[in-house]
């Protein structure tokens, strides 16, 4: 009995390894990404005395939980619509937009890690710079959409 629920279960997982195959670079991109995202706040916690906290590490899993699950999400919508191609393609700028916002915050912490004044440091802020700055302009609405919710802020403020 427990070798047959062992090869269903191979079998279940080969065919869904199978099925999300045009999309498992990017999945394993943004994989990667959190990893660099949340070791990089672990270092940043541990220097500044507040080391381990669960409910980081948890939010940190569940970020990584739900950037897969739209991942999975986009890419089966788009196969069984017969389009494929575009839901590679729309993914494609969904995790731009999201390697976009964890750069940012990897670039802070790395900033808050750095000692100020030396040339690590300010190279990271260059990098900071650039990506907050200029890189935002590469992807498609982003821009629009730091700006409505900075003048959203403003309006808070009065």
């Amino acid at each position: 009995m427990i070798d047959q629920i062992k090869a269903v279960t191979l079998m279940v997982l080969s065919a869904l390894s199978g099925f999300f195959m045009p999309i498992s670079d990017l999945v394993v991109a943004i994989l990667i990404l959190l990893g660099v995202n949340f070791l990089s706040g672990w270092i940043e916690d541990s220097i500044h005395a507040d080391g381990w906290k669960w409910k980081k590490a948890f939010k940190a899993f569940t970020e990584c939980f739900f950037l897969c699950g739209i991942g999975a999400f986009v890419f089966a919508m788009g196969h069984f619509m017969h389009k494929a191609d575009a839901a590679v393609q729309c993914l494609t700028a969904i995790y731009f937009a999201a390697i976009w916002f964890y750069c940012i915050n990897i670039l802070n912490n790395w900033k808050k890690i750095l000692v100020e004044g030396t040339t690590i440091h300010r190279f990271v802020s260059f990098l900071h710079f650039v990506v907050s700055m200029k890189f935002v302009e590469k992807i498609p609405y982003l821009s629009e959409f730091i700006n409505k919710e900075e003048e959203g802020n403003e309006g808070d403020k009065e």
